[in-house]
């Protein structure tokens, strides 16, 4: 099972892959909220992984998570990345900024 540290280089590599994004572009805003969503897991992850918690699905971290201060902010953008990825929805640009530059930072900077 990954360590926390294993956890926080995934979700960097996440973070990283967003700078690759333009965020003038319609066709990458879909990209961004699912990609912030992504690092976004791998933060909270990487925060269970210090309480001996290592998940592996979906629905036992969105419990969990529900008990966390920043289980607004996850779930928004749970919810973006599913639209965006089952949904057939494509998001707006101040979603996905918001996703990225908002949302994502909140749960970094709880977890950091």
């Amino acid at each position: 099972m990954p360590t926390t540290h294993e956890h926080v280089e995934k979700a960097e590599s996440f973070e990283r892959v967003l700078l690759n994004f333009d965020d003038q572009n319609p066709d990458h805003w879909d990209w961004i909220a699912i990609i912030a969503f992504y690092a976004a897991l791998y933060w909270i992850d990487a925060f269970l992984a210090t309480q001996g918690r290592h998940l592996t699905n979906h629905r036992t971290r969105n419990q969990l998570v529900a008990f966390l201060p920043v289980h607004g902010d996850y779930s928004e953008l749970y919810v973006l990345s599913r639209q965006a990825r089952y949904e057939a929805g494509h998001l707006e640009q101040d979603e996905a900024i918001r996703a990225r530059d908002f949302l994502l930072s909140q749960i970094r900077q709880w977890v950091q």
